[in-house]
């Protein structure tokens, strides 16, 4: 899969996450993925190789996306229902908690 680039400056990462050994993720399918787990337009994705082989798959929205745990439970879900096993961590902006 070739790596795609952020396609605008005020997107954010928002979330990331490895597959399983021996699996992988066609970028058609990871961005209609991500479209219809985000639910908003102006999302992309890229796949980043880091260290020792490992390939890490980063998301990217807008950063006024409005519902980013409903976004990231509907992604789990996609890769589930498409049979991946993975990790994933969110990396997003999130809103400050007052104590």
């Amino acid at each position: 899969m070739a790596k795609h680039e952020r396609q605008d400056t005020s997107e954010i990462r928002w979330l990331s996450f490895r597959l399983r050994n021996g699996q992988s993720i066609a970028p058609s399918k990871l961005r209609a993925g991500w479209a219809a787990a985000a639910a908003v337009p102006g999302i992309s994705v890229r796949r980043e190789d880091v260290e020792s082989g490992t390939v890490v798959y980063a998301l990217y929205g807008p950063s006024s996306l409005s519902a980013p745990q409903t976004a990231e439970m509907r992604m789990r879900q996609f890769l589930m229902d498409e049979g991946y096993t993975f990790t994933m961590g969110t990396l997003g902006a999130r809103h400050s908690i007052r104590l």
